[in-house]
């Protein structure tokens, strides 16, 4: 297995809460609340920011916030039924109205009450938004938690954290 695949494998096996960035702290504490009043919620910012890793700590966190058992889909056209699942978490959706509400629709049928879209952009849609930014701090401590794990970051000036951990030639 390759160095860049099995790094993203060991980054979701540990993926936890303490690892959060204080931009990914912040951005879930706001998504918690959304959350609470409202069905559904869009996470957005700009690739390499640490969207999908905040997904994967809420999948393995789930009890924290009192929603339920969450799903998570890397994309939209994977979206099924998961048993005793209500909460759903569906990734690299298009910003666009119409892939918001198929993917809404989507989830609708297939009984999940709480949904929480991940877009690049923001969702053009009436739903509660949170931006999620990358700061200096941020890649700081991403490259200390990956020299942790052992994997040296890829580069010391990262324009995003997928410069951390992916080969340029996959960029």
């Amino acid at each position: 297995m390759n160095r860049h695949v099995a790094l993203l494998n060991r980054l979701r096996a540990e993926a936890k809460w303490d690892w959060l960035t204080e931009s990914q702290g912040s951005a879930s504490e706001q998504l918690v609340d959304f959350l609470r009043i409202s069905d559904v919620a869009n996470l957005f910012g700009a690739h390499g920011v640490g969207k999908t890793f905040l997904a994967w700590v809420w999948l393995k966190e789930w009890q924290r916030f009192g929603f339920g058992r969450i799903a998570y889909f890397p994309s939209a056209k994977l979206i099924s039924p998961v048993e005793l699942h209500r909460f759903v978490i569906v990734d690299n959706v298009s910003s666009h109205r119409d892939a918001i509400r198929d993917a809404l629709r989507k989830c609708r049928l297939c009984g999940f009450d709480r949904v929480l879209l991940i877009t690049v952009y923001a969702a053009d849609d009436q739903t509660p938004k949170v931006r999620l930014n990358l700061t200096e701090r941020d890649i700081m401590q991403v490259a200390e938690n990956l020299r942790r794990l052992g994997y040296p970051p890829l580069t010391d000036e990262p324009r995003n954290l997928w410069e951390l951990v992916v080969p340029f030639e996959f960029l």
